[in-house]
């Protein structure tokens, strides 16, 4: 406990040296811009950061990041409650109650009450984070290829599952990126697998023109065919009291730490990710209360359970992503795409021998939400007036930082054909209605998934392990069974029912 307490305060120290100190204020300015565009998101920023930063030290880029992760997801409801346009699909659930209140005159009130939830949400997670290293370090130990490969694969089927849409699709697209990732020479025997005679393709896939392609390039094709002549328009007055919406929170206690507690949880369920657990906190907001006839139509508790929930689920995100590889949604798998590019490992390496990174990227993310907050409060107005940019002016400019950045990863044109071939995949998925998500994580687990598939069949081939025989792949193998059957079983019986 006490190297934990040392490798905290040791990071604690140099976010807050010169010129660190400047990262995650940076990143979390940045953040808050992409996120009040409606149609760009965190996840471009991250995937156009990534090449950019391949050259950084790990500080700084673990400062940077951090800040992606939390400087985006409050001005997200920002658009939600002022326009009716959410900025990222986890702030819808925030649209419901929060777009009639600043209908009805109290969009201040609404903000207000947004922001602190946002930032408590997030100090929760954060919390539950710090509590639960000691614990990880420990389970790790009990976990070794057998368990990891299950771990990967409950994971997979955990995020195709719970993609939108029919569970089909989800998997097919998580099996699509499986196949992605064993393209380049084979691990064993080092021939060439999947590359059609391509050079290029030996060393695999490279994650950075493949994810800003299929995030990035992809939104802003999107926006290029998007009829709106400019992002948004204000047209709502922004009245009401700030320092009321705040005191909305403290007004119910329990129902934002039953929030926050459901968007932690959810949160460490790989792949899920905010949407997910803004909705269940905006059901569960709806369904503990005796008065809820004014939810849809301006209840302020329909406003922060799910900002709550979206925030506090980041912490609960990182438990995965740091321990086992796992991403919890869009954001942990780029950060895990970061991780790999530096040669960090998630488990044991970076929870023992790098802690002092782990806690600069939670302290990090525990800045930028509260300057997130206090920052998108002070400067509502001018921000709003961003979304009147015209698409002509704001998409070119994108498109040649876009590919600039792609040609700076390793000054290759082909990584730059690359990432448009992904953009134009990721703007037919998006247009046609099929998740990228479990694409993007399959590719970034499809290496993990390999090597222990092929640690667990050279043991069992050597009689060192009995797979079936081991409590965790036991456990593992009845979540995966449940994952894939539930969904199914649940529409079966509501037909039969009605």
């Amino acid at each position: 406990m006490t190297e934990i307490l040392d490798a905290a305060w040791q990071a604690w120290l140099v976010v807050f040296s010169w010129p660190y100190i400047l990262y995650p204020v940076i990143g979390t300015v940045l953040a808050m811009v992409f996120a009040i565009l409606p149609g760009l998101s965190g996840a471009a920023l991250m995937a156009l950061a990534i090449p950019i930063t391949v050259h950084w030290d790990p500080v700084a880029v673990m400062l940077l990041f951090g800040a992606f992760l939390g400087g985006a997801t409050f001005m997200g409801s920002v658009t939600a409650v002022l326009f009716g346009i959410p900025g990222r699909p986890s702030n819808a659930a925030s649209l419901i109650d929060g777009h009639p209140l600043a209908q009805a005159g109290e969009a201040k009130t609404a903000l207000g009450c947004s922001a602190m939830a946002s930032a408590l949400g997030s100090t929760f997670g954060i919390l539950v984070l710090l509590l639960a290293i000691p614990v990880v370090q420990s389970v790790l130990l009990l976990f070794g290829p057998a368990e990891l490969l299950m771990l990967v694969i409950w994971g997979l089927t955990t995020i195709a599952a719970l993609s939108r849409g029919v569970v089909l699709k989800g998997l097919s697209v998580a099996g699509l990126g499986l196949l992605l990732s064993f393209v380049g020479n084979d691990p064993r025997t080092a021939e060439p697998r999947l590359t059609f005679g391509l050079t290029y393709l030996e060393d695999g896939l490279g994650l950075v023109p493949v994810f800003l392609g299929l995030y990035a390039l992809a939104e802003l094709f999107h926006l290029v065919r998007s009829p709106r002549p400019a992002i948004s328009r204000v047209g709502t007055a922004l009245g009401g009291s700030v320092r009321r919406g705040v005191g909305c929170v403290f007004r119910f206690p329990g129902l934002f730490l039953r929030s926050a507690t459901i968007g932690t949880v959810i949160g460490m369920i790989p792949g899920v990710g905010g949407t997910v657990a803004s909705f269940i906190a905006y059901g569960h907001a709806s369904q503990s209360v005796k008065d809820s006839s004014r939810f849809g139509k301006g209840d302020i508790r329909g406003l922060m359970a799910p900002e709550a929930a979206n925030d506090a689920k980041d912490g609960g995100a990182l438990i995965p992503t740091l321990a086992f590889g796992l991403p919890g949604g869009t954001g942990t798998a780029m950060l895990l795409a970061v991780l790999t590019l530096h040669g960090l490992e998630p488990g044991q390496d970076i929870l023992h021998s790098k802690l002092n990174l782990v806690f600069v990227l939670i302290w990090s993310l525990f800045i930028s939400n509260w300057l997130t907050s206090a920052l998108g409060l002070a400067s509502l107005s001018p921000l709003s007036r961003l979304t009147t940019m015209r698409t002509e002016i704001l998409v070119p400019g994108l498109i040649i930082v876009a590919t600039f950045g792609v040609y700076m990863y390793r000054g290759e044109l082909t990584d730059v054909l690359m990432a448009y071939v992904f953009g134009a995949i990721g703007y037919a998925m998006k247009v046609t209605d099929w998740p990228r998500i479990p694409l993007m994580i399959a590719l970034v687990l499809g290496p993990l998934f390999e090597r222990n598939l092929l640690l667990v069949l050279r043991l069992e081939e050597v009689g060192r392990m009995d797979f079936f025989s081991r409590p965790l792949v036991i456990t593992l193998l009845v979540a995966i069974v449940f994952v894939l059957t539930y969904r199914p079983l649940k529409e079966r019986l509501s037909r039969q029912v009605s």
